[in-house]
């Protein structure tokens, strides 16, 4: 059974050249990797190896930093975007 590994990492965007590189984060990256679970399940190294392949994805432009992840076994549910919706509406409507 197949799992999908989401990484989340921090980007960060060279505002210099790259001899004096100036790294300034410019907010977050996802990646996804999916995968046979029983590999990732037995593996004692996984962060290590995140980390390795998040950061292999920067270039002297751009650079990726591992945050954390997580692996999702199913598909997450979908819910109504109403139901959220309804409820934001609702937030004018009540007082301070």
């Amino acid at each position: 059974m197949n799992c999908t590994v989401n990484v989340m990492a921090q980007y960060h965007e060279n505002y210099s050249d790259t001899n004096t590189p100036y790294w300034k984060p410019k907010g977050g990256q996802s990646f996804q990797i999916v995968i046979d679970s029983d590999i990732v399940m037995y593996s004692t190294n996984l962060v290590k190896h995140l980390m390795d392949i998040v950061s292999a994805q920067s270039d002297e432009h751009n650079k990726y930093t591992y945050l954390e992840h997580d692996i999702e076994f199913s598909k997450p549910v979908v819910l109504d975007s109403e139901l959220l919706l309804n409820l934001i509406r609702k937030e004018d409507l009540q007082p301070a």
